[in-house]
């Protein structure tokens, strides 16, 4: 069976120099957070590289494998295509063995990504920050939600 999956963005952690920095993870079933909670990255750079491999992942192949990197540290979180609709997720930190966090649904995935990108540019706009990290996630927001 499926685990529920959702992407966190704490919005009251953002901060804005060049880049926007904040508090992301990703939170199996409500309360297994990967890679930890309060972890703090490069919010919409890795936004956009996850949706990238997301939308891949939509018409990858079975056992096709993503990543979803972290700008900020060796630590990435790799999903394979396990089955048409599934993809198992495995935490992967160096030096560290691999932690499998289960298998979700890519539309629960997609629906996480979108949401959490959603969130990320309302915040960017209530605040007026603009840079070409955003413009790019907004660009990729609507890529994947084409489909």
């Amino acid at each position: 069976m499926p685990h529920h999956i959702s992407i966190e963005l704490d919005v009251h952690s953002l901060t804005y120099s060049n880049q926007i920095v904040g508090n992301i993870t990703f939170v199996i079933d409500f309360h297994d957070y990967f890679p930890g909670q309060g972890w703090s990255d490069f919010v919409a750079i890795v936004l956009t590289w996850w949706i990238d491999n997301g939308r891949a992942l939509l018409f990858a192949p079975l056992q096709e494998t993503y990543s979803f990197r972290f700008m900020d540290g060796p630590i990435q979180i790799a999903a394979k295509k396990v089955t048409g609709t599934e993809v198992e997720l495995t935490l992967i930190e160096e030096d560290r063995p691999q932690t499998i966090m289960g298998t979700v649904t890519l539309v629960e995935l997609t629906k996480a990504l979108i949401k959490t990108s959603r969130q990320l540019i309302n915040a960017a706009d209530r605040n007026g920050w603009k840079n070409e990290e955003i413009d790019q996630l907004r660009h990729a927001v609507k890529s994947l939600q084409a489909y």
